[in-house]
């Protein structure tokens, strides 16, 4: 019975992860196709900051919730306080937006896409009381079932209207619908959760949860450094043509969601039995299984990226070649930092890395605004890469030290 559990919980892990992370891409693909490249670039980098934002939401994340062994907290406060999260991301985004004064269609389409992913964050604290219970596969059919009725329902009224305001409400509608109708009632089933909530243990969330928070944020807003960059120094078509061929290094961070979330409870387990030799056999076998698909993975885009993505929006990007072999190569030290991340969060050790996150990411809007402006799509690419492996390293080079120092006190 455990053996088909776990086998359910990585099917439908990857499904839904796979579902949920492609959503984007298809995403900007019927938007593309159908809207054009000025409404697209509008579109792919307001799904980017709505990406940021969503940060804010789930602050501390479904790895800090899932990884309290000592449950410290209850389900309820993690409920009420992401309660608060998502009220806070939206109260962020109206403010970004009148900072940056954009006109109304940019502002609606920012706030409504926040709004689509503030209802995944309230769904990501639900998630985390499913996985805990090792309910995992439950996690993956909602992702999935709100990935595939979102892009139904956005592909019919964005072909019917032509209007990206109405086609962000449609699927609003659906996240709302599947959150009510699925995600409430597997969570009843699982687990009855309490009525009452203690303010006091969610204040002590936000300052216990800080630096993972930090850590997210920080770890999203560099991998979008560079779309910013383009969006105060370019048109609207680079941030399409820049969130196109950025789309597969999507496929990187995947890998790593796929790999590590059905073993952070083990990994947590090893850590707390101070079992040094599995969780070290468990770790330098992630690591290697990164690196092969990277390397895998960097063959195939060199030989069909550019034809296939070609053909799926309709533009011509073989003047683009080099600038994806770049991001590629980035995305796959990209996925190795968001794993060991996640590691040395399983360890609480995420004041290092918020200070590591914070450097970087100074560095990298400087360089990103620098690179952008001399030579444009290349020195976004650039950026993103020399962004995303001096993180790896500086993650590689801590993870080391703590398995040390945490090998020294058994």
């Amino acid at each position: 019975m455990k053996e088909n559990i776990d086998k359910k919980n990585v099917i439908w892990n990857m499904v839904g992860a796979t579902t949920n992370a492609f959503t984007s891409l298809v995403f900007t693909i019927i938007v593309t196709r159908i809207n054009g490249l000025e409404q697209a670039g509008i579109f792919t980098y307001a799904f980017a900051t709505a990406c940021l934002f969503f940060i804010i939401a789930t602050y501390a994340g479904r790895t800090f919730q899932v990884t309290d062994v000592a449950e410290k907290y209850s389900d309820t406060d993690y409920i009420y306080h992401r309660i608060i999260t998502c009220v806070m991301m939206m109260i962020g985004i109206i403010i970004f937006t009148i900072i940056k004064g954009y006109d109304l269609e940019k502002t609606s389409v920012m706030a409504l896409l926040c709004l689509y992913r503030a209802i995944e964050a309230f769904c990501e604290v639900l998630y985390a009381i499913l996985q805990k219970k090792e309910y995992l596969y439950k996690v993956g059919i909602s992702m999935t079932i709100k990935a595939v009725l979102s892009t139904l329902i956005l592909l019919i009224i964005d072909s019917i209207t032509h209007n990206l305001i109405l086609s962000c409400i449609s699927i609003i509608l659906v996240n709302i619908s599947t959150l009510i109708f699925y995600d409430f009632r597997n969570v009843k089933q699982v687990k009855v959760v309490k009525t009452k909530y203690e303010m006091k243990k969610i204040r002590s969330m936000f300052i216990s949860g800080f630096f993972t928070f930090i850590v997210t944020f920080l770890g999203t807003y560099v991998i979008n450094a560079p779309r910013y960059a383009i969006d105060d120094l370019s048109e609207n078509e680079l941030q399409t043509i820049f969130g196109i061929i950025i789309m597969p290094a999507t496929f990187m961070g995947l890998m790593g969601q796929y790999i590590i979330q059905p073993v952070l409870t083990k990994i947590t387990k090893y850590i707390k039995e101070k079992n040094i030799k599995d969780l070290k056999k468990t770790i330098y076998t992630i690591i290697g299984i990164i690196f092969c698909i990277g390397l895998l993975v960097l063959l195939i885009a060199y030989l069909l990226e550019a034809p296939i993505l070609g053909l799926v929006y309709g533009i011509d990007l073989s003047p683009y070649i080099i600038d994806m072999m770049i991001i590629i190569s980035g995305s796959i030290m990209y996925s190795l930092g968001i794993i060991i991340s996640y590691i040395l969060i399983a360890f609480r050790k995420t004041f290092v890395q918020a200070i590591i996150y914070s450097i970087v990411a100074l560095l990298e809007t400087a360089v990103s605004y620098i690179l952008v402006q001399k030579i444009n799509l290349l020195g976004a690419s650039l950026s993103y890469t020399i962004t995303m492996t001096c993180i790896a390293i500086s993650f590689i080079l801590y993870l080391s030290y703590t398995i040390k120092k945490f090998s020294m006190n058994i």
